[in-house]
């Protein structure tokens, strides 16, 4: 009876290793998934605030502008 048991128990065996390693695929993918907004969000929040570079560029540009009284038309 024991011998007819060992395919059974391997077969259970080799679908919980593979239930596990579905389960680590997913958890891997959340992870990256929240990695990845939490990238999205810090440069959001740095280009609303204008603390990117671009932002601060054309902000001397600006000052330069003013200070010449070229003011840009519109």
């Amino acid at each position: 009876m024991e011998n007819f048991l060992k395919p059974l128990a391997s077969s259970f065996q080799l679908i919980e290793e593979k239930i596990n390693f579905l389960i680590f695929l997913f958890e891997g993918i959340i992870a990256l998934i929240i990695i990845l907004t939490i990238i999205w969000v810090y440069g959001f929040v740095r280009r609303n605030l204008g603390l990117d570079s671009q932002t601060q560029e054309l902000k001397a540009i600006r000052k330069l502008l003013e200070k010449h009284d070229l003011k840009p038309k519109k």
